[in-house]
């Protein structure tokens, strides 16, 4: 398993060197800024989790590192931050600047039909944006083990639709997650 999480950090972020937001005609400040760190919160009545996937140092150096998550069955409110390589939250621009962007959280098929992942917050257009999330965790009779794949993708003005991603991918990030009864 280590094997293929290395491999798969490789990839993410191999994908995310290559596909990084671009500089556009109505360039915003923060457009050149590579998400350095993503601090995942979730919480539910009797338990709050925190995961964080970094890579500091950004695209090219040493590999990524990212925590796990292990969830019980339940429901969990979730948060994300996003920080820049050089210190600077993401999360506000992020925010802000809604109608160009949107993440997309994918429980890998192992999960899939246990775990549901739906967003909570909207731009000012009224379309998914992806910093709060809903998360439920069916019952379970054993553990299961997979990944959650969040992807922030960055759109040209007016262009977003909500439900497909673009093809501009600001970042491609994934956390190992264990489902516990």
């Amino acid at each position: 398993m280590k094997t293929s999480f290395a491999f798969a950090l490789k990839l993410a972020l191999l994908l995310m060197a290559l596909s990084s937001c671009e500089k556009h005609s109505t360039a915003h400040e923060d457009e050149h800024k590579v998400p350095g760190t993503f601090i995942l919160q979730l919480i539910s009545d009797s338990d709050t989790v925190h995961a964080v996937w970094s890579d500091p140092d950004g695209p090219g150096g040493n590999p990524p590192q990212a925590t796990p998550l292990s969830l019980r069955a339940g429901n969990y409110r979730g948060l994300l931050t996003i920080i820049t390589t050089d210190g600077d939250t993401l999360t506000d621009v992020i925010r802000q600047q809604g109608t160009e962007h949107q993440i997309f959280y994918t429980p890998s098929q192992q999960l899939a039909q246990s775990l549901t992942i739906t967003t909570a917050d909207r731009d000012t257009r009224g379309m998914p944006l992806g910093l709060e999330t809903s998360w439920t965790v069916r019952q379970l009779q054993a553990p299961i083990t997979g990944t959650v794949r969040i992807q922030l993708y960055h759109y040209d003005a007016n262009t977003k639709d909500g439900q497909n991603p673009s093809p501009e991918t600001d970042a491609d990030i994934s956390f190992d997650v264990e489902l516990r009864p």
